[in-house]
């Protein structure tokens, strides 16, 4: 008797797509804004993805969230103190945050399914948004920006890619309400997607900060379940991000050398973002 295998597979184009083989698809639901299923997958634990793209799994999630959260706090030229979270609704960036020292962090994410799966699935990744220090609200990030008073030193877009309901936030207008609200030494950072296989995605990130701000810069990771593993970030300021680079304590993934090395692209990338 033939076994059964069951896989969940991500299409990135006509030709190639990455598959899991999965024990188990223990969620599929359909919420106002996306579709979000969990499987429980043979080599990378809980996975979760949303309208079919990988979101994050147990075993490399570190990595997205230590470079995202990581990167522009060493990069600052003082120790940001109070951070916003555009997107982040599994809570993996606000624990990233929480462990850097921040003193505190709004989080606002438009989908309340997403917490509510992050809570029953990702406790771990859920926990830190029941922190003291973290302030979670069920509101359109852009809506937000543009209604709230309060300053950050470190706004993080940490979103799905700009299609649908994060379609706004890769836009010039958006970081335009951004610089709004950072403090005079502060600075934004998005996921930018896969140089190779979603090259809008860091055009449009990198082209939309250019026009508000005096210095923006792109950096990668590696990040085993996402498109080629090959991942982008794209960050920007109104300084030259020198950055605090003593005293660096390490990640599970970050350090002295891959904050370093983050920012030495290839040249088909530097070709993208001319």
């Amino acid at each position: 008797m033939k076994l059964i295998e069951n896989w969940f597979s991500e299409r990135y184009s006509d030709n190639l797509q990455l598959s899991f083989r999965v024990q188990d698809q223990l969620l599929s639901v359909k919420t106002d804004y996306q579709r979000i299923d969990v499987f429980e997958t043979y080599d990378f634990g809980k996975l979760l993805t949303i309208d079919g793209t990988v979101q994050l799994t147990e075993r490399d999630e570190f990595v997205y969230h230590e470079m995202i959260t990581m990167v522009p706090y060493y990069l600052a030229s003082r120790k940001p103190q109070k951070a916003l979270i555009i997107g982040g609704g599994d809570g993996g960036t606000a624990g990233q945050l929480l462990k850097l020292g921040f003193q505190s962090v709004v989080n606002v994410e438009i989908d309340t399914q997403v917490v509510e799966v992050s809570k029953k699935y990702f406790p771990d990744l859920y926990r830190p948004l029941t922190d003291k220090k973290v302030e979670l609200i069920i509101d359109d990030g852009v809506k937000y920006i543009r209604k709230t008073d309060r300053k950050f030193d470190l706004v993080i877009v940490d979103s799905t890619d700009p299609v649908g309901p994060a379609e706004g936030l890769f836009m010039k207008d958006f970081y335009a309400s951004i610089k709004n609200i950072l403090t005079d030494s502060g600075i934004v950072v998005t996921q930018s997607g896969s140089p190779f296989y979603q090259p809008k995605a860091l055009q449009m990130a990198h082209s939309g900060m250019s026009e508000v701000f005096g210095y923006v810069r792109t950096y990668t990771a590696f990040i085993p379940t996402y498109p080629s593993g090959f991942w982008s970030f794209t960050m920007a300021s109104d300084y030259d991000c020198k950055g605090r680079l003593d005293n660096i304590n390490p990640g599970k993934y970050f350090n002295s050398d891959v904050l370093r090395g983050a920012f030495s692209l290839p040249e088909f990338v530097k070709e993208l973002i001319k």
